[in-house]
């Protein structure tokens, strides 16, 4: 692949270097917020040692952000396409993340059974366009958005936690329903943390957090604006942004 091709961009203020498609699918706010939200719970977290998954893990954005700010956590990224691959195992090196990410190629929708049950949490940051949207241009950027089975892609990633292990999503406020839908029969204790663009603007964006057996009654959680009436990003949404971590218990 060539460079030109490519950038290297830096996040965490510099702490974590990232190559990344020139076009198509880049990463944004998803991964970095939803790896901050994993990294809020993590450090209330008790457990010595903690096995995650990400799920459709890209070019290792998010595996890169729990890694960096945890010792003792084993990271298996699990992704299905050769170029994100190639692109992952490289950021991985340049960040030294070796001993702590385990890339796998692999398909959520045909898992291995080695893998069920085996997780104490797993991040997704699923594909969130419907067939019947407007493709793009780019087959790399379509492979990254574009749903084949939704309710496949929750289902298996559920079949990865062990018992009372936890799920985080970040998905399009659309798909609540359904993906509360598909998690009902598996998981429970729902917290829900609306996203929204400004104080105007309905929620677009959510991060779900469930537990596999769980039954507490569903949170609705405060939420956070990304930018302010100044269309400037917001203080606090620069802050999980520049420290990859998001104390929201």
């Amino acid at each position: 692949m060539f460079t030109k091709n490519f950038t290297v961009d830096k996040i965490l203020k510099g702490k974590i270097q990232i190559k990344q498609l020139k076009k198509g699918f880049r990463y944004g706010f998803d991964a970095v917020f939803l790896a901050a939200f994993v990294n809020g719970y993590l450090k209330k977290l008790k457990k010595k040692k903690i096995s995650l998954a990400d799920v459709g893990s890209g070019v290792g954005t998010i595996s890169l952000i729990i890694a960096y700010l945890n010792d003792k956590i084993k990271i298996t990224a699990i992704e299905n396409n050769d170029i994100y691959l190639e692109i992952a195992n490289e950021n991985i090196l340049r960040n030294n993340f070796q001993k702590k990410i385990n890339l796998m190629q692999g398909d959520i929708f045909n898992i291995d059974n080695d893998l069920m049950n085996r997780f104490d949490i797993v991040v997704t940051n699923p594909p969130f366009y419907d067939q019947q949207q407007k493709k793009s241009e780019n087959e790399l950027d379509n492979y990254a958005k574009r749903i084949i089975n939704y309710e496949s892609w929750i289902e298996n990633s559920v079949k990865l936690l062990k018992d009372k292990g936890i799920i985080f999503l970040i998905i399009p406020t659309q798909l609540l329903e359904k993906s509360l839908k598909f998690l009902g029969t598996k998981t429970g204790s729902f917290k829900i943390f609306p996203i929204w663009p400004n104080q105007k603007k309905s929620s677009k964006r959510l991060i779900l957090i469930a537990k596999k057996g769980g039954a507490s009654p569903t949170e609705l959680m405060f939420g956070v604006r990304l930018l302010n009436n100044k269309g400037k990003v917001t203080k606090k949404a620069r802050t999980f942004s520049n420290n990859g971590i998001f104390n929201f218990l």
